[in-house]
């Protein structure tokens, strides 16, 4: 069973259609890309995927579960993250601070903590600079602790 799938989704804009019977699954570990030209539709999948946008038809199952009318902030407590682009990083805090900006919808503690191990483990890069402020992180680290924070 995939990880995430996304059987013949649909998405319109008033009459314009942006997204036609879009199909693909992801597996536990992959790395996908979207790749495509502008107006192709990348933004409205990723947004579609993640409940900010509503498909009319076709399916987004995430770990066996139909997520396709579930809303962007009960996803999000379920796990579902994007990374924008940019970095976007609070440049004034310090890489712990941004990362527990990250577990604000957590409340325990001990799953806090486990998480930020995963990620140092993950971006060691970032244990080391972790109370370096983030403006000051190079283009790369940013990335990662952007990624991180998701």
């Amino acid at each position: 069973m995939a990880l995430l799938e996304v059987q013949d989704l649909n998405v319109y804009y008033g009459v314009i259609q942006a997204l036609k019977n879009v199909s693909f699954e992801v597996e536990q570990g992959d790395i996908i890309a979207l790749i495509g030209a502008n107006g192709a539709g990348k933004t409205t999948t990723l947004h579609t995927i993640s409940g900010l946008i509503r498909a009319k038809t076709g399916k987004i199952v995430l770990d066996g579960t139909d997520i396709t009318h579930i809303p962007a902030y009960k996803l999000v407590s379920m796990g579902m993250a994007q990374v924008p682009e940019g970095r976007r990083v609070f440049s004034q805090l310090t890489v712990y601070q941004n990362l527990s900006m990250g577990a604000f919808t957590r409340k325990d503690k001990a799953e806090i903590e486990e998480t930020l191990e995963r990620v140092y483990e993950r971006f060691p890069r970032l244990k080391e600079r972790r109370n370096q402020t983030a403006g000051t992180l190079s283009g790369g680290e940013q990335q990662m602790l952007a990624m991180g924070r998701a």
